[in-house]
């Protein structure tokens, strides 16, 4: 009796431990935050909030496709379009490889899951996904963990200014957007 006692605690403690990997993010997501929290505070005016996947992270993705992009939408922005761009350089985004105007299918306070059609070849190279949004007023529009702030989690373009910069060197603050991708 007490081997079948022995056989059915290591059968939990296997089963256990499977389970923990069900709380990581899933290998196909493409992702640098940690859920979200709040949102950017942003001018009003033109932005383009962004995380870049250099090609040291996209070599298990070769072969297979971009096929969503999901994004927190806090406050409904005037305009909101999903931008995916191709390799630049470390500070800026290459050739647009695709843009659509998903306005009319954001709900607002929750994750709105964006199909991106026909899906965009992984190629190993560096993938840029942005969400470009327009604002009348100062406002949150896209989502963002608490940090602590990943590499390339946070770009962000300004129409004020015309540059890329992380949200860290534009406001000290270490955040990451909620910006994802799905890969199949």
């Amino acid at each position: 009796m007490k081997i079948t006692h022995l056989f059915f605690l290591l059968g939990i403690a296997l089963f256990a431990a499977c389970n923990d990997d069900d709380t990581a993010t899933p290998k196909n997501i493409l992702s640098y935050d940690y859920g979200n929290v709040s949102g950017p505070l942003l001018d009003a005016g033109e932005h383009e909030l962004a995380v870049r996947f250099p090609a040291s992270t996209m070599a298990d993705h070769v072969g297979k496709k971009l096929t969503e992009v999901q994004v927190f939408v806090g406050n409904l922005p005037q305009a909101c379009l999903i931008r995916i761009y191709g390799a630049g350089n470390t500070s800026t985004p290459g050739q647009k490889l695709y843009e659509g105007n998903v306005l009319n299918a954001i709900t607002s306070g929750q994750w709105n899951n964006f199909k991106i059609t026909p899906g965009i070849a992984i190629t190993g190279e560096d993938l840029w996904i942005g969400v470009y949004v327009e604002h009348a007023q100062q406002q949150q529009s896209i989502g963002c963990d608490s940090g602590p702030r990943q590499t390339n989690g946070d770009w962000l373009f300004s129409g004020s200014d015309q540059d890329w910069k992380t949200y860290q060197e534009r406001t000290n603050e270490a955040v990451n957007w909620n910006i994802r991708g799905k890969v199949e």
